[in-house]
């Protein structure tokens, strides 16, 4: 492995790799001290994509004064294009590898961590900033046996490209809370989620809910997110009872803030008196990502749940216009109309993100209107021939069914006569229309990030 040239750095030596970055050891010859350097693999080409990683690195740096966060020393990118940070240089490895070499630690030990890390937290998140991959792994120990939270500056790559697109296998499953695999915007409460799965983690020798990765199905997932916590042998009924409520599949009635996880940590008297109801046991999921009297979508799996027990069909945008009658002159796929190219965007269609899970089908999350902050933009489809493939949205749009649709010649001549869209970006993503599926092609114009205007369509 070739390491590359960082300036004021000398001597990298790979440290460590992930799937998504690799870690370096180098030498700060001005001071006279050794760091750790984090270079992220993927290439930030959209300058707005670049400004947004510095801002978020800044503002990791902001806490660099706290005791239980790494500390933020530069952070830059490539003459490749890749992002990376400059940290302190912590010794002690991680908690995964004290997990890994000693088991489980002492009830003592974890609520101790769970205090000076929720305390982290609770800075970070009144400076702003989210940290998003919260997991063993990700609090390092330093030299003097001080944990300390890292990777608060690489939040932003989790959205690389603007946002328009949103990897899932970046995250770790069995840490990111449920309302993460539902396309929800991050939040602090998911940040307590992952914390509290961390901490329970340590004490358990396993996460609170193991996600077997990948998932074999959304019910499968659904499932398992909903399972209670169970008590740990040994652990005190309080810290259990803490952990277990900022644990709560429902981000509505998890432990608000990391403040007060960091506060029911230090005085168990502080939690609620009121019990936290038990998630209801349906074989639908239960999640609730906004307001609780609207529906909640289960990514993918095309099921909605809602408070008076009714379930129904949709897509993962809402149910879109049916104009299916199979075999007649109005089979035509929702969204769409019959053109020249075979079914082009009737009405314009646009969508904030598109989400990729591995080992399921792209999903994407539609706006109301086109006028709303969105990345990409339907201008053609058509119906799919059987199940909507379980891969991501650029391979869907390469299947031999999408390869002659989904295509520049298509979109330009979809386009509206005042806009050019040469050079922009295509993707594809599968959706359910009744007992049929269908798919939309999709385009975004590069490093434009999210626009208000549409090119296709009435």
């Amino acid at each position: 492995m070739t390491a590359p040239h960082i300036p004021g750095l000398t001597a990298l030596r790979p440290l460590g790799a992930g799937g998504f970055a690799t870690v370096y050891t180098a030498h700060q010859a001005q001071l006279g001290r050794d760091v750790a350097v984090k270079i992220d693999n993927r290439v930030l080409v959209d300058e707005r994509d670049r400004r947004r990683f510095l801002r978020e690195a800044q503002a990791a740096a902001k806490l660099s004064g706290h005791p239980h966060v790494v500390g933020v020393h530069d952070a830059n990118i490539t003459q490749q294009g890749t992002p990376y940070i400059v940290m302190e240089l912590c010794t002690g490895g991680s908690l995964a590898d004290q997990l890994d070499n000693t088991g489980p630690l002492h009830p003592d030990q974890v609520r101790d961590l769970g205090i000076k890390l929720a305390d982290a937290l609770a800075a970070a998140h009144q400076a702003g900033v989210l940290h998003r991959d919260i997991k063993p792994g990700n609090i390092l120990v330093d030299r003097y046996g001080t944990p300390k939270l890292a990777d608060f500056g690489l939040a932003a790559l989790l959205d690389a490209q603007g946002g328009s697109t949103v990897t899932r296998d970046a995250l770790s499953p069995s840490y990111a809370p449920p309302e993460a695999f539902a396309m929800a915007e991050p939040t602090p409460q998911a940040d307590v989620y992952s914390l509290a799965a961390t901490l329970y983690t340590l004490l358990a020798g396993k996460p609170p809910r193991p996600v077997p990765w990948p998932i074999t199905s959304f019910d499968q997932l659904g499932e398992i997110l909903r399972r209670p916590v169970s008590a740990v042998p040994g652990v005190p009924a309080a810290l259990h009872e803490a952990l277990a409520r900022a644990l709560h599949p429902d981000a509505n009635l998890r432990t608000p803030s990391a403040a007060q996880l960091r506060d029911e940590l230090i005085d168990p008297m502080r939690m609620p008196t009121v019990p936290v109801p038990p998630p209801p046991k349906r074989r639908t999921w239960p999640l609730v990502a906004g307001a609780a009297a609207l529906v909640v979508l289960l990514v993918g799996g095309f099921v909605v749940w809602n408070p008076f027990g009714k379930e129904q069909q949709t897509n993962a945008q809402g149910a879109g216009p049916s104009t299916t009658q199979q075999g007649g002159a109005e089979d035509i796929p929702p969204y769409l109309k019959k053109c020249a190219s075979g079914f082009c965007i009737e009405t314009s269609t646009c969508f904030r993100g598109i989400t990729n899970i591995g080992g399921m089908p792209a999903v994407a999350r539609k706006v109301a209107s086109c006028s709303d902050l969105h990345y990409w933009e339907a201008f053609a489809g058509g119906w799919l021939s059987g199940e909507i493939p379980a891969v991501d949205s650029d391979e869907l749009m390469a299947s031999p069914e999408l390869k002659d649709v989904c295509t520049a010649a298509v979109m330009k001549a979809n386009s509206r006569p005042t806009v050019d869209t040469t050079g922009w970006e295509m993707s594809a993503v599968g959706f359910k229309d009744g007992s049929r599926n269908y798919f939309l092609c999709l385009a975004s114009q590069p490093e434009a990030g999210e626009v208000v205007t549409s090119a296709f369509g009435a």
